[in-house]
């Protein structure tokens, strides 16, 4: 019997790169055969084409192992021949190209080698579906695919409301769909209305949707309420749902859905405008995630805690101070929380809200960007006692409770915020569960060796820290105290959601 070595073990290859980075199996290639046959297994289980895309005969050569294809334009795969150079990929995203010479024909070309991928379960793609011959071809190939489970279509161009009824329809047993209509090139017509109208009657004679998940963005409010509204109503399987419009028509639609108990698994929304309220106050089993596009009201903010007070993830456009307190201080089981805080402490008379505390003890991902400080600004030379102050008191006061915290992006634009002397570093010594650290988009002087000492004594978990390419005393420090943190390029920044 053949002696088993650790490559035929795929649970241990598995473990061990996890470890590896692009550059470190790519080292292993060359090291000898055995190495080879595993290493590049793994290295082609993903691929990302956004800087370049290898070509078809590369493509062929490493198709057995190819399960995902990120990026990837149809241009650079039109002369695959009769099969795709990839023929067991389960995620194919393609790279909108549509500024290409030429498109219309590559889709026609590209759409055939799909048909029939038997392991395809994730779609992403842009076609122009308002030419018959690419949306019938377009038809075919969704219907060839057995395992599809989520789509993701993008369409350039105007599409009358038969082509969306009709995309639908072979959509019925996906459990994913994002759809983007844009309609850029076409005035709607009378005669295109009364076709939506007559599309809509169609769209509710339609058997009932195994849709968990549903994304939807239109031109034209004549395609949301006579595509989107009929569609809501056959998909009461919805978890995560994501409406696209947020007028007031829409708002009241949703509300109207909401209270007729139409989505009872709904745990995940994207919804915006001032009269949502209504809404998200018919919710019956409450929110675990919200992205809330513009500025919440305060009936908004009341809705959350009153009603959704288990929600673990919160993404708000804007907030004001005191709008930030009155959401941290009411949804307790937070864990994620995203947002711009407007600067609007400085004119106002209210108090800063020292008395509110935040309750949600169990944040773990804090990503806050506040306007109103301004490119060089510092702490040093701010006067005591300002508003600004008192507002940056108050914030780091509660931030520093928060010790089950593991990702903190807290963008100021205040030159000397951590540092040492003078600055507010020292107040997160409790913040041990830390592994991800962003030091700011304004960081004019000098973090250096004290302060990654002082980071490696009271941050024990500390992974990655995000900044400037200009502290070398700082990343050196690091490195020969603890070389398995890494300082980044605040633009290679990857924060978990």
């Amino acid at each position: 019997m053949s002696k088993v070595t650790p490559f035929d073990i795929p649970l241990l290859i598995n473990a061990i790169c996890r470890h590896l980075s692009c550059e470190d199996l790519k080292y292993c290639m060359l090291v000898s055969k055995a190495w080879s046959t595993w290493s590049a297994s793994v290295l082609w289980r993903d691929l990302n084409c956004e800087r370049k895309t290898p070509d078809i005969p590369t493509l062929r050569r490493h198709q057995e192992h190819i399960r995902i294809v990120q990026n990837i334009t149809m241009w650079s795969i039109r002369d695959s021949g009769e099969r795709l150079p990839f023929p067991h990929v389960q995620r194919l995203e393609f790279k909108d190209d549509s500024s290409e010479d030429g498109i219309h024909r590559t889709e026609i070309r590209v759409l055939p080698l799909l048909e029939g991928i038997t392991s395809l379960q994730h779609l992403k793609i842009t076609l122009s579906l308002d030419r018959d011959n690419i949306y019938r071809q377009f038809v075919r190939t969704l219907e060839s695919l057995p395992q599809l489970e989520s789509l993701s279509l993008r369409c350039q161009w105007f599409i009358d409301g038969k082509v969306i009824q009709d995309i639908l329809r072979v959509c019925h047993r996906l459990e994913c769909l994002s759809l983007v209509f844009l309609g850029k090139d076409r005035h709607i017509t009378e005669e295109d209305r009364q076709e939506f109208i007559d599309t809509r009657v169609e769209i509710q004679k339609m058997p009932e949707m195994r849709l968990r998940e549903l994304s939807f963005d239109a031109y034209s409010d004549l395609v949301v309420e006579n595509i989107l509204h009929p569609l809501l109503e056959r998909c009461p399987r919805i978890e995560k749902l994501d409406p696209g419009s947020y007028t007031t028509s829409s708002n009241r639609h949703l509300s109207k859905l909401f209270k007729e108990n139409k989505f009872p698994k709904l745990r995940h929304l994207v919804a915006g405008g001032r009269d949502i309220a209504e809404a998200l106050s018919h919710v019956e089993c409450g929110l675990e995630s919200l992205v809330f596009r513009g500025n919440p009201s305060e009936p908004v903010i009341q809705t959350l805690s009153q009603y959704h007070s288990c929600m673990t993830k919160l993404h708000v456009t804007g907030v004001s101070l005191w709008e930030f307190s009155d959401l941290m201080a009411g949804l307790p089981n937070l864990q994620t929380f995203k947002s711009y805080m407007r600067p609007d402490y400085e004119g106002s008379s209210r108090d800063i809200p020292f008395e509110k505390h935040w309750e949600c003890v169990n944040l773990m991902n804090l990503r806050l960007y506040v306007e109103g400080w301004g490119n060089g600004a510092t702490i040093e030379h701010e006067q005591k006692g300002s508003r600004r102050m008192l507002a940056l008191d108050y914030v780091f006061s509660e931030i520093a409770k928060m010790t089950s915290l593991q990702v903190l992006f807290l963008d100021y634009r205040i030159a000397d915020l951590y540092f040492m002397e003078n600055g507010y570093l020292t107040r997160l010594a409790d913040l041990k569960q830390l592994r991800d650290f962003d030091l700011g988009s304004n960081l004019g002087g000098v973090i250096g060796k004290e302060e990654a000492l002082w980071m490696i004594k009271n941050w024990p978990k500390l992974l990655r820290v995000y900044g400037p390419p200009t502290l070398v005393e700082f990343e050196m420090t690091l490195r020969r105290k603890r070389p398995q943190i890494q300082v980044l390029c605040r633009s290679a920044m990857r924060f978990p959601e």
